[in-house]
């Protein structure tokens, strides 16, 4: 039996190494797609060298590719191949399609290699769960999100009595991790160390181990993948959060039969009773705990960013503070200090400030992105192909309109005037997409999570206001210059923000 057996064996592997190795050389073969446009830089530049340039500096690339093709689609060389960047006017013409025809998420998840780091995956039960059970439920959840906040930071923070330098990308990674577990998970398992961990490391080897496998050639990520350990790590990130989940859901399933039972409001009640309602078989505790990951890699890292940036600015700026202060103390005085749904919205100090930072030290300077899900064409004739992704511009601040002043000026309060004017009480928020801010992306496709990323910042920004004062280390004069990482815009991580109780 065994000479019979061997033979095969081998004859099995030897085809499927064969077929292996046509379908590398096969697409080894393929041309990457060359679209008939303009390129940033090629007539002076070579194109590897330019493909770095897009790595470390695509901001200053953009910047060239605008002021030389101002109203013409361009593209740029990246190590994943041409970008095709459009004039912000068709914006317009893209935000009316729904995301299975342009979207968002799909253009996000091919940044990051989604099909490799597992978030390549939509769920119609999620977005269900974000854009209309979260900021439904967002005013309900003020009090004991500002109660995680003030756990974190008196349980991971040191006494601060005098001026401690505080690693604000490690310490805040935690505050905002935790903040969002209680509404994902809710509590007590908000706070389980092993829970917060595994949340925490799945988004980091996927952001991680992301950007590893894209430095391999596309054709040699299948193989690649298992040469870097964070692409180990996302599988076991997985089946460890299945793990550590499981108790919960046999908790609560138990509970079902208990008559005094009230239901859960956090984002597991919510997703299974999606699931109920929709008769989707597909989604078990598997697909549960997928999801959570999911959400928490899309809420923790962009939220954490942007209150850095927050802090940067602050620190930069310290004339800022007190006027920020005491608008949280004024609003805040009839009780007790404790934060409640109408508080955040009367902060519209603190909310233009945050508006303003993220106008200069945006998450991407192309916030609008759109992957072609079926063909489509643009008035000007260009024909975007089916699988294409196309990007706009949004960082040029010369494009601000004129009734906002100076654009390259740093003014904390620019919103906070613009709102003041009769009409305007209700534009120019944090969270809001327009034409002029589209900071969270714009039409039909914007960030639906991006009301729960401003009050989980103004929740955190009011309780560091009103608990500590801050100031950059000696030797940090003005804003620390950010990092570029292709689109997106880092915080400096080498600086360190001091912070100091307040008595």
């Amino acid at each position: 039996m065994n000479t019979i057996q061997f033979p095969s064996f081998w004859a099995s592997s030897l085809a499927a190494g064969t077929v292996l190795f046509l379908t590398i050389i096969a697409k080894l073969l393929q041309k990457p797609k060359i679209f008939k446009l303009p390129t940033v830089g090629i007539d002076a530049t070579d194109a590897t060298i330019l493909k770095s340039r897009y790595v470390q500096e695509a901001d200053v690339v953009l910047r060239e590719g605008y002021e030389k093709f101002k109203n013409t689609i361009f593209q740029v060389l990246t190590p994943d191949g041409p970008r095709i960047f459009l004039p912000r006017k068709y914006a317009h013409e893209l935000k009316g399609y729904n995301r299975h025809q342009a979207s968002g998420m799909k253009a996000l998840s091919d940044r990051h290699i989604g099909n490799y780091t597992t978030i390549d995956h939509e769920s119609d039960i999620m977005l269900g769960a974000i854009k209309i059970d979260l900021n439904r439920n967002l005013g309900t959840f003020v009090a004991d999100v500002e109660d995680e906040v003030a756990y974190c930071f008196e349980t991971q923070f040191p006494p601060c009595d005098d001026w401690t330098p505080i690693d604000l990308h490690d310490k805040l990674l935690r505050v905002v991790a935790q903040a969002s577990a209680r509404i994902f998970v809710g509590s007590p398992m908000c706070r389980d160390d092993a829970w917060l961990d595994c949340s925490v490391k799945f988004a980091t080897d996927v952001m991680t181990g992301g950007e590893k496998l894209k430095q391999w050639h596309p054709w040699l990520r299948p193989i690649a993948q298992y040469f870097i350990p964070e692409m180990a790590r996302i599988r076991g990130d997985h089946q460890r959060a299945l793990d550590l989940l499981m108790p919960e859901l046999k908790k609560r399933s138990m509970e079902l039969n208990d008559l005094n039972h009230s239901p859960r409001n956090d984002m597991i009640e919510w997703m299974q009773e999606r699931a109920k309602s929709t008769g989707d078989k597909s989604f078990n505790n598997k697909e549960l705990a997928n999801l959570q990951m999911l959400t928490a890699t899309a809420a923790i890292h962009t939220t954490r960013l942007a209150i850095i940036h927050a802090l940067y600015d602050l620190a930069a700026r310290p004339e800022y503070v007190e006027p920020l202060r005491n608008e949280i103390l004024e609003i805040t005085k009839g009780n007790n200090g404790v934060l409640q749904k109408q508080h955040l919205t009367q902060m519209r100090m603190l909310d233009s400030f945050m508006k303003e930072s993220q106008r200069h030290s945006p998450p991407s300077v192309a916030t609008f992105q759109r992957k072609a899900m079926i063909p489509i064409d643009l008035s000007n004739g260009f024909h975007i192909p089916a699988g294409t992704i196309v990007q706009c511009n949004t960082n040029m601040l010369d494009e601000a309109p004129a009734e906002w002043g100076d654009p390259h000026a740093f003014d904390g309060f620019r919103f906070y005037k613009l709102r003041s004017r009769p009409g305007d009480a209700n534009k120019y928020q944090f969270a809001s997409t327009s034409y002029d801010s589209m900071q969270f992306g714009f039409g039909n496709d914007a960030c639906p999570g991006r009301f729960f990323a401003s009050n989980q910042i103004k929740i955190i920004l009011a309780y560091i206001l009103t608990h500590y004062d801050i100031k950059f280390e000696d030797g940090v004069v003005g804003r620390p210059k950010n990092f570029m990482f292709e689109v997106n815009v880092l915080a400096d991580p080498t600086k360190m923000v001091l912070f100091k109780k307040i008595c």
